[in-house]
């Protein structure tokens, strides 16, 4: 269980997401992914560099450059059925909220 959580904890970080949703149209560089998310060059190394770590991205040196890419494009459909539950989760906050008014 503890790896499972190790892997959910990479998740739980939104630049991080917002990493892997520029890299799920493909390998991109570094400058790439600074260009598609707006954050700053050291911040989305950081993230690529932990992702690698973690196994959800591939480092890929090409020339001067290295590119990423998603190792596993599973983890799309992992992220979009956790969304699906979050928004569950919070419509049923909700109705919660409106029974007790």
């Amino acid at each position: 269980m503890e790896k499972l959580a190790d892997y959910f904890k990479v998740l739980s970080e939104p630049n991080r997401l917002l990493v892997l949703g520029v890299l799920k149209n493909g390998e991109h560089n570094v400058s790439a992914v600074v260009e598609k998310t707006g954050l700053s060059q050291a911040l989305v190394s950081k993230h690529l560099r932990l992702l690698t770590i973690a196994g959800l991205v591939k480092r890929m040196p090409e020339g001067s450059l290295v590119f990423y890419k998603v190792v596993d494009k599973r983890v799309f459909k992992l992220m979009t059925q956790a969304n699906k539950l979050t928004l569950s989760a919070h419509q049923q906050q909700l109705d919660v909220l409106n029974l007790s008014l």
